[in-house]
């Protein structure tokens, strides 16, 4: 089986590493051949995509022609775009080539405005009547593309990211510069929360003050977060380790990963961090946290916005009085078990 991966970039984000990980999957578990295209050969896991398949870079975000050449030498059996928007080029796919479109986000996303987000729900609308099956990262994602008439509920099916590799144990044994610490993993954006993170560990601090949590990421809101961090005296406190290849390693030394969100699909370093045993402190938002820690019982998930119960959870830790939990079960991220259904899929509709 001949499969074209659709990217934006190679950026060091959370679509890119899974979809890597599913090629890789793809690859080893059923030997198919992989080629990529993409609008930007910028970012971090450039060098690691070279291995994994040939690159075609078009000439910009809306080259529809050239996607259509491309495709056309290419001759796959089938396209997967790995993000929602990048299924505008199905508009001039060929008709004998199959498609198949990754929705991450929610459709309606709380930092946009209520015309932005018709408008986003509309052309999402379009685009997917365009192509034969939605690939949606959690129950969440189904059920909100589902609400708000998107698609089609036979053109959806729910996939968990293919995260879990057996590889990421040996990776995470690394030794670390920090101890007694909690960690966030993400990009510096409005959608991560940090300004809660901020709040949170100003409450926290008046009761143990060398509270320390290490943040894993880079993004547009470092400055800001950076201003806010030092205006509240929690620059011993909250630090910006920058972008990182090896999380797990982090996040396997951590006494709880901390996840402040405004929004999620379904979070892949929860799912990290479930595997690692590293215990979980999250918001409940929209989607994943709830579906993953099977509704608060493998985690410890406080309201949206209620800083001062997350503010609580920490404490419990701080003081050693957690509340015991079971492990959650992320045996479907692990990346044959991933791999297998979407392969499982890609036959189905071919």
């Amino acid at each position: 089986m001949h499969i074209a991966f659709v990217l934006e970039d190679f950026s060091l984000g959370g679509v890119e590493r899974v979809t890597e990980q599913l090629i890789i999957g793809l690859k080893q578990y059923h030997d198919c051949s992989i080629s990529i295209i993409c609008l930007d050969t910028q970012g971090e896991l450039y060098d690691r995509y070279q291995h994994l398949g040939q690159i075609h870079q078009l000439a910009g975000r809306f080259d529809f022609s050239g996607f259509r050449r491309c495709i056309s030498q290419l001759s796959p059996d089938l396209i997967v775009f790995t993000k929602g928007g990048l299924s505008r080029f199905s508009f001039v796919a060929p008709r004998n080539i199959k498609t198949v479109a990754v929705q991450h986000v929610p459709i309606n996303l709380p930092q946009e405005g209520k015309l932005k987000n018709v408008l986003r729900r509309l052309a999402a609308t379009l685009l997917y009547r365009q192509v034969d099956k939605i690939v949606c990262v959690s129950e969440g994602i189904k059920e909100n593309l589902t609400e708000f008439k998107v698609a089609r509920k036979q053109d959806l099916i729910r996939i968990y990211n293919p995260v879990l590799d057996p590889s990421l144990i040996n990776r995470a044994k690394k030794s670390v510069e920090y101890s007694d610490y909690y960690v966030c993993v993400g990009r510096l954006h409005f959608q991560k929360g940090y300004d809660f993170l901020v709040d949170i560990i100003t409450d926290v601090k008046t009761r143990h003050e060398n509270i320390k949590v290490v943040i894993l990421g880079d993004g547009p809101d470092r400055d800001s977060l950076t201003t806010l961090i030092t205006e509240k005296q929690l620059s011993n406190n909250i630090i910006l380790h920058g972008a990182t290849d090896n999380p797990y390693k982090y996040i396997q030394h951590a006494k709880a990963i901390l996840l402040p969100s405004r929004w999620e699909g379904l979070p892949t370093v929860l799912v990290e961090a479930a595997f690692l045993q590293t215990p979980i402190i999250a918001f409940d938002c929209r989607y994943g946290p709830k579906e993953l820690t099977a509704n608060g019982k493998s985690g410890y998930l406080a309201n949206f916005e209620d800083k001062d119960k997350f503010a609580d959870y920490i404490n419990a830790f701080e003081d050693d009085k957690p509340e015991p939990l079971a492990s959650p079960d992320v045996s479907s991220f692990l990346l044959e078990a991933a791999a297998d259904n979407y392969y499982t899929l890609f036959k189905s509709i071919l």
